[in-house]
């Protein structure tokens, strides 16, 4: 048996080929899950290490202020990075008595936005807000004696919790309604955003107002679409005999989902459209129909060394002898040559 030697140029083309791949493999990123902390509500996103911060933000649709920072920087790309923090803007006033101060702050929490104004903060000091809480623009911090703050709850106020963005807060109001409540708290309402109870609900002593934060994203994922499995009559193998003549391979698919999420974690989805984008390959199995004796003498035909031959090729050599070699291919895939 004799091999042909594999030419030069063939050597050549492959290591073109594999040259032109390692270097595809290294200018292109990589697909990765990254977290965005927006102000504490969280967000995982699909993203590329070669995009930059500002198109993932786009891509997941958080929006950026003029005035608003991100770390990484909005123009940097990803990189090894695995969350993106998105700090906001906020110019806020704080109020101690009839003393009053505005701050600018980017990122910044209620506490150091007070002691940014120069006011002290400590145990005989109430807040209106939670100190930990993030700025919001034009926001309004109330600073106040903790004594005189219990005794108008007690007196005149109504004693009112609030749970908003991971927070719980313990409030005196004298609003009349959970409507008024939050805006006198400076609470921006989303237009999906779930309140309970509802917003012209009187409020009373004792009252729980919750706020969820709803958005909604679309969300595009690939799944897999199965293959089917037929089956054809074959007069070449004997009845009861079967064969598979074609391997089945699952296609694939692009669905579109509308995912609800409540506080940052998906809570629902529902599928907005599909697109095929490879059609599944049916596995073919082939059904013997004729009689074992001419099934055995069809074998006979298309068989050499126990296995079926599927194409047998001539190759002559070149010294004009009449002499070569057989290029036998099997159905397995198998190719075995043979001098003549």
């Amino acid at each position: 048996m004799q091999r042909k030697p594999i030419s030069v140029i063939c050597v050549i083309s492959l290591c073109l080929a594999l040259c032109s791949t390692m270097f595809f493999m290294t200018a292109c990123g990589k697909d990765v899950k990254v977290k965005i902390n927006d102000s504490g509500v969280l967000t995982e996103a699909e993203a590329n290490t070669d995009m930059t911060v500002a198109e993932i933000l786009k891509n997941a649709g958080i929006s950026l202020g003029e005035k608003d920072e991100t770390e990484p920087q909005s123009d940097k790309s990803l990189g090894e990075a695995t969350e993106i923090t998105v700090k906001r803007y906020a110019k806020v006033t704080v109020k101690n008595g009839k003393d009053e101060k505005t701050v600018e702050l980017v990122g910044g929490t209620v506490e150091e936005a007070v002691k940014k104004a120069g006011f002290k903060l400590d145990e005989s000091v109430a807040l209106d807000v939670d100190k930990s809480s993030y700025l919001k623009d034009g926001m309004v911090i109330t600073l106040s004696n903790g004594a005189a703050v219990n005794l108008t709850l007690s007196k005149n106020g109504a004693a009112v919790s609030l749970t908003v963005d991971g927070k719980t807060l313990k409030c005196s109001t004298h609003s009349a309604t959970v409507k008024d409540f939050l805006a006198e708290q400076n609470i921006t309402l989303g237009k999906d955003d779930e309140i309970t109870p509802k917003l012209d609900e009187k409020i009373t002593s004792g009252l729980t107002v919750s706020v969820k934060r709803v958005e909604y994203k679309n969300q595009t994922v690939k799944e897999s679409i199965n293959f089917e499995t037929e089956q054809q009559q074959s007069s070449e193998l004997a009845s009861g005999e079967t064969k598979v003549t074609q391997e089945g391979i699952n296609g694939e698919k692009e669905v579109t989902y509308k995912v609800k999420y409540v506080d940052g974690k998906e809570a629902s989805k529902e599928k907005v459209s599909e697109k095929v984008t490879k059609e599944p390959v049916n596995k073919i199995v082939a059904v013997g129909t004729a009689s074992q004796s001419s099934a055995a003498q069809g074998s006979q035909t298309s068989q050499q060394n126990g296995k079926e031959v599927v194409s047998k090729q001539a190759v002559y050599n070149c010294d004009g002898s009449g002499h070569g070699y057989y290029v036998i291919t099997y159905a397995d895939g198998t190719v075995e040559y043979e001098e003549f």
